[in-house]
């Protein structure tokens, strides 16, 4: 499933009736639940905005971003090994290196924390988003160029980021 689809799905566990909108007033769902022409589009979101929601709908959105900030990193991890074991580096292939494994490691490891740390408020869930994104964002450099083809994880990995940057940010008082 396409992340905007993924995204529209953790709207509807939410929020049922309506999208979520982060503190700030902007909601992001895919094209199709919002339509209009803005950056994200080219992405297969939408940009909107209307009176933030309720702090209780916005933390149960909250978590739900992060878990699917954490399900694209573990299919870009998947992605990466299969990529990786297909590429030859010398006589062995690239994964067979040490600092690639260890690369993943880092990546597997991250994962592995922000799930048992649990985040329950704003700056835990903003500090857990950043350490997410440097982990998409190192996968992302294992894969080079690669990580944006189609197949690759990179598009759906950015608009996590680009998601948790609206969603997640704390806000000035709560840094």
């Amino acid at each position: 499933m396409s992340y905007p689809a993924l995204l529209d799905a953790l709207h509807d566990r939410t929020a049922g009736d309506h999208l979520v909108a982060s503190a700030s007033g902007v909601v992001i769902a895919s094209g199709e639940s919002i339509a209009g022409d803005h950056p994200l589009t080219r992405f297969g979101l939408g940009v909107g905005r209307r009176d933030p929601d309720d702090p209780l709908v916005l933390e149960r959105f909250a978590d739900g971003l992060l878990d699917l900030h954490r399900q694209l990193l573990r299919r870009g991890i998947d992605h990466a090994v299969e990529h990786l074991n297909g590429r030859t580096s010398g006589d062995t292939t690239l994964l067979d290196r040490q600092l690639v494994q260890a690369s993943l490691a880092d990546v597997a490891v991250e994962i592995r924390e922000s799930e048992a740390l649990r985040p329950d408020d704003p700056a835990s869930r903003w500090r857990a988003h950043q350490g997410l994104t440097a982990a998409g964002r190192l996968l992302l450099t294992l894969l080079g160029a690669s990580s944006f083809l189609v197949t690759g994880p990179g598009g759906e990995l950015h608009l996590a980021e680009v998601t948790g940057n609206v969603y997640l940010h704390p806000g000035e008082e709560d840094r």
